[in-house]
């Protein structure tokens, strides 16, 4: 082939280099588009909506007295050997954290492993959000028994590797024992095995599972341990359904546990609450082979109930009732009112979920008594109806037991209470009654973990809360009176009268709007009440500055409190703040937490707990590595966000080329008649005017206003608080800052600096070096010369959104305070560099709380009116 038609090597691999670029393009933007909170949600309503279409087909065919029958016709040896083996399911899960536990070389008895395994994986089973549940509940038990907080997150990594990886392993094993299964599948059964032998054979002797922690492989019996444990952990979950099928042999376990590990998995990863819907639809679908539909149905109704409702039952009576003990003793311990604060509200929440649930689904016909409390539907009139009010009510209460919201609190406890003693006036007898008082029994001694105002009871005579309570008014009154007359429609659920007069007849659509105006009515009572934080008051400002004199080790950033554009948050013992300002949906936390080291984790939990009374989330700005463990401790995901100059005093000196354009500067401004003066606070003969004049030419020169919350800002009132140091000459002041020293005199900073536009050049290389060494000569060991923030952060077009977000404020900075240049202008003077960190909540998108600093940073912005 000629030379004129080859195609040259490099153009060949040009192309290939393009077509990568352009797939890991699409990759990555898809990456991001999936990792997102609005395709998440919408995922999981189309995955919900799909199990409900899929569960009305399936049912179709299994009339309800079928499944009321199948039910019925459990027999009880059944159900005792679904308890049993959801117990020893629950052991084997502590087996294998122990087995992690171990791997870290941490040691706890054997009862502490097993409370805490069974209330974390209690929690996910019944609720789902496994992070937000399970999670929470190992960080709050180990917390107490003295495990760090990288330490946890290994636990919670290594035990749910053990459980995924044996899922696989467990589905590969059963499709083996299948007889006469198609071909193709015995190589998904290889895939599913295959990852069982990399984890026995080989893996590296060391591996970094997290940032603060590296671990060691673990031996070959570790290793096979958890496997072990988890394989019979998915075995037994399985069995537990399987049982509970009538006619099932044991030759059929086998399909029918990969059946279950189907169900299960993708439940799982459908991001539904519990999986609810999800794993019933799929179990459903495939198991025509093992059951009839109607008996499968009762099944998964008492599995649910046994796996799922039943530990969390458990969990709840135990905090209630250990709770209920500490209270009769008179004594509280500090720990258990931390686990309870933080377990009571989804526990409970979980619980109203389930038993309101129940009454819709007894409300809807189905004849499926999910609970004893559903008997009384068939008892009377008006049951129907009332039962399905009763099932929102509740339903509405979980959501809003779960935010922890104070009406919450106080509304289940009348409904509970209410429909407990209606069903024993009745006559239903105490087993009818028991599910409501069960979740009264678990909720009544917590109250302290419901604190979050709402807007029933802190809107008060708003215009909002006059409309609420006049339409519950309005439509109890009408159910009232309607519920004489509307006779046999009164046997449907609300949502059915609505559907027009030929349905129900005027009447009865009158008692479904009455009952959708009380659900509406309740839920705008039920909403939480968005709280101002209080603006700090002079005492407060005194309070703080005290703190700060007392503190042995603070940042210099915590003179910022001076400034009293922020408000405070004190720590139980009053030895630590944190000084904040809310902007929207968020706490924006200046700084880290000022007081002694060990009062910060109290601080850190308090002012999580304010900023959540208040409906916000917690951010903490411009953090330093000292703060960032507990901070990881208590939850927050942490972001580098910029990097602090320190200049060590001991080895500063203008001598060297490196220094030689800093001599150059001093020398230049002492030929020229320039000074250097500290004026101590309260100077009298500070000139208040002139300083005034120099700072307006200074902003007017680089198009800004002054600024606030970030750094300090010209006023009179807060700048007294310091020394100023100033170059002052023939013509008057050339520049001047104000110094700010920590209490323990070892750091020496500035905050506000200005100059003449006129000055000389180097005037402020000059300034700075004359603060160096009259500090140096004090005996301070270093000079923060700040932060340059934002450096190193990705622009390309396939960084994440957050990051190019960050990018774009980064440069739009530039304009007025040249961040692109201030890290090579501090270069100059020979610093190390600390890092600088933002934490946040998981809810909290790091470049959206960048741009609030941002605005919060803006003098005379007053940020609480941002929503």
């Amino acid at each position: 082939m000629s030379s004129a038609t080859t195609k040259p090597p490099e153009a060949g691999q040009s192309a290939r280099d393009a077509w990568r670029e352009t797939l890991r393009r699409m990759l990555a933007r898809l990456h991001y588009a999936v990792a997102s909170d609005a395709f998440r949600l919408s995922f999981a309503v189309a995955v919900f909506l799909g199990a409900l279409w899929l569960l009305r087909r399936e049912v179709q065919t299994a009339s309800p007295s079928a499944i009321q029958a199948a039910f019925r016709a459990t027999p009880p040896w059944a159900i005792g050997a679904a308890v049993a083996t959801t117990l020893l399911s629950y052991l084997c899960l502590a087996a294998s954290e122990q087995l992690a536990l171990g791997y870290l070389g941490r040691r706890l008895a054997a009862w502490r492993v097993i409370l805490v395994t069974f209330v974390s994986y209690a929690l996910s089973n019944g609720l789902g959000f496994s992070l937000a549940t399970g999670a929470a509940a190992r960080l709050r038990f180990y917390r107490a028994w003295g495990l760090g907080g990288s330490e946890i997150g290994a636990v919670t990594l290594l035990a749910g590797a053990a459980v995924t990886l044996s899922g696989a392993v467990a589905a590969g094993l059963a499709l083996l024992a299948i007889p006469g299964l198609p071909p193709p599948l015995y190589g998904l059964a290889a895939i599913l095995i295959a990852p069982a032998g990399l984890w026995i054979a080989r893996l590296p002797k060391k591996g970094r599972l997290l940032p603060a922690i590296e671990l060691a492989t673990p031996s070959l019996k570790t290793r096979l341990g958890a496997l072990g444990g988890g394989l019979l952990d998915w075995a037994l979950s399985g069995l537990a359904l399987f049982v509970l099928l009538p006619g099932s042999s044991a030759d059929q376990f086998a399909g029918f546990l990969a059946v279950f590990i189907l169900g299960s998995v993708v439940s799982a990863a459908s991001g539904v609450p519990g999986g609810v819907g999800v794993f019933e639809a799929v179990v459903l679908s495939l198991s025509h082979r093992f059951a009839l539909p109607h008996e499968t149905v009762a099944a998964l109704i008492l599995y649910r109930l046994i796996y799922a409702v039943g530990p969390l039952s458990l969990t709840a009576l135990g905090l209630g009732a250990y709770q209920l003990g500490r209270l009769a003793q008179g004594r509280a311990s500090a720990g258990l009112r931390s686990i309870t604060r933080a377990l009571a509200p989804p526990v409970v929440a979980g619980l109203a979920f389930w038993l309101g649930a129940g009454l819709l689904l007894a409300s809807a016909n189905l004849s499926v008594r999910l609970t004893p409390a559903s008997s009384f539907l068939a008892a009377f009139p008006s049951s129907h109806l009332v039962s399905s009010i009763l099932g929102v009510l509740l339903l509405l209460a979980a959501i809003s037991l779960w935010r922890r919201l104070e009406a919450a609190y106080v509304l289940t406890l009348l409904l509970v209470v209410g429909g407990a003693a209606f069903e024993l006036w009745k006559g239903l007898g105490l087993a009818s009654a028991a599910p409501l008082l069960l979740l009264g029994v678990a909720l009544a001694p917590c109250q302290f973990a419901f604190r979050r105002r709402s807007a029933a009871f802190h809107d008060v005579a708003s215009a909002p809360w006059f409309a609420a309570c006049g339409l519950a008014g309005a439509s109890a009154f009408t159910l009232a009176l309607t519920a004489r007359q509307a006779g046999d429609h009164t046997r449907q659920p609300w949502w059915a009268l609505l559907r027009g007069a030929d349905a129900a007849g005027p009447v009865g659509v009158a008692a479904g709007l009455a009952a959708l105006g009380l659900l509406v009515a309740v839920w705008r009572l039920l909403s939480p009440s968005r709280s101002r934080a209080a603006p700090s008051s002079p005492k407060d400002i005194a309070r703080a500055k005290a703190i700060i004199a007392a503190a042995k080790a603070v940042s210099c950033d915590a003179f910022l409190a001076l400034l009293g554009d922020k408000s405070f948050v004190f720590s139980p013992s009053g030895r630590s703040f944190v000084m904040h300002r809310p902007i929207g949906a968020h706490w924006i936390a200046m700084s880290d937490p000022v007081g002694p080291p060990d009062d910060r984790p109290a601080m850190i939990d308090a002012f999580v707990e304010a900023a959540a009374d208040s409906q916000a989330s917690p951010v903490f700005y411009a953090l330093d590595q000292d703060s960032v463990p507990d901070l990881i401790d208590a939850g927050f995901l942490i972001h580098k966000i910029g990097e602090s100059a320190l200049v060590d005093l001991a080895t500063f000196s203008l001598q060297g080329k490196a220094r030689e354009d800093l001599r150059h500067a001093v020398n230049h401004a002492q030929r020229t008649g320039l000074a250097f003066e500290i004026l101590e606070p309260n100077d009298p003969l500070t000139p208040w005017t002139e300083l005034k004049a120099v700072s307006d030419a200074w902003l007017a020169a680089h198009h800004g206003h002054e600024l606030s919350f970030t750094l300090g800002c010209f006023d009179p009132a807060y700048l007294l608080n310091f020394p100023i140091a100033m170059l002052r000459g023939p013509d008057g002041v050339s520049a001047f800052a104000n110094l700010v020293a920590t209490p323990d005199g070892r750091r020496l900073s500035v905050d506000l600096m200005r100059h003449r536009p006129s000055a000389q050049h180097g005037v402020m290389d000059a300034l700075f070096v004359s603060i160096i060494l009259w500090g140096q000569a004090r005996g301070f060991a270093e000079f923060d010369l700040g932060m340059a923030p934002l450096s190193g952060l990705e622009s390309h077009s396939v960084a994440p959104l957050s990051r190019r977000v960050e990018a774009w404020v980064y440069r739009s900075a530039e304009r007025v305070y040249g961040f692109q240049g201030l890290r090579a202008y501090k270069q100059k003077f020979g610093p190390h560099w600390r890092p600088v960190f933002l934490a946040t909540s998981a809810s909290v998108t790091p470049a959206v709380a960048l741009a609030e600093v941002g605005l919060l940073t803006q003098k005379g912005l007053d940020a609480r009116s941002i929503r």
